[in-house]
């Protein structure tokens, strides 16, 4: 390993043990982004833990469907036009299948949620989350930038809800609800993204510490709303 490589190494802290793996079943398991990924389904969680009922199969669902998002965005974070930062052993072309693999599996996902509950929500949600993740993922114009992320991060719990309340069909959602989901979302995922921009920094040391506790918060609030449930 080059010494630029070691002082990479250094750089990401506890995180570099779960990224840049020489193999493609390392690479894919780089893409998932493990602490990250657990981040938006805990975010799943707590929206659809915010309803007054919640169905297991449309959580299920939920989760599903932002895990495939989540990952197609991951891989098309990976690509030379966004500077490769992951170093996976796949090419541009490899990583735009697999992504678009990912989005139509989801998309699937969306079209049998919104024909089993009746509802066009499951469908908008995937194919919002789809155009969030091109524009994200590959860094289109100002589409890379925290407050976008943020907004993509705050409206996935506040989705949850409202695929849960439009399942249980006792009542219309409670649009305070849906304020106050997006609201928290938007915070958690902005404070999330802004200490990931630091980790860029000479305080990166704190910084990865830093996001650790912010994804313990993260889960904490998840684990209380279930079990107040």
């Amino acid at each position: 390993m080059t010494a630029a490589a070691l002082e990479h190494r250094r750089e990401l802290g506890w995180y570099a043990y779960l990224v840049h793996s020489t193999t493609t079943l390392g690479s894919l398991v780089t893409l998932v982004h493990i602490p990250f990924m657990a981040s938006f389904l805990f975010v799943v969680l707590i929206g659809a833990f915010s309803a007054s009922a919640v169905d297991p199969l449309a959580l299920a669902l939920s989760l599903l469907v932002v895990a495939l998002l989540l990952y197609g965005e991951h891989m098309l974070d990976d690509m030379t036009r966004v500077g490769k930062p992951w170093s996976t052993v796949f090419g541009d072309r490899a990583l735009t299948a697999l992504a678009a693999s990912m989005f139509v599996i989801a998309s699937l996902v969306g079209v049998s949620a919104s024909f089993i509950y009746s509802s066009p929500i499951p469908i908008l949600g995937v194919l919002i989350g789809i155009a969030f993740c091109v524009l994200y993922g590959m860094e289109i114009w100002h589409f890379h930038e925290m407050v976008f992320g943020a907004l993509g991060y705050g409206a996935i719990p506040a989705f949850s809800y409202l695929a849960q309340n439009a399942i249980a069909g006792t009542s219309p959602p409670d649009i305070l609800i849906v304020a106050l989901l997006l609201a928290l979302g938007f915070t958690l995922g902005y404070v999330m993204l802004a200490l990931y921009e630091r980790t860029k920094t000479p305080s990166h040391r704190i910084m990865w510490r830093l996001l650790a506790l912010h994804f313990a918060v993260i889960y904490s609030i998840a684990g209380v709303m279930i079990w107040l449930a």
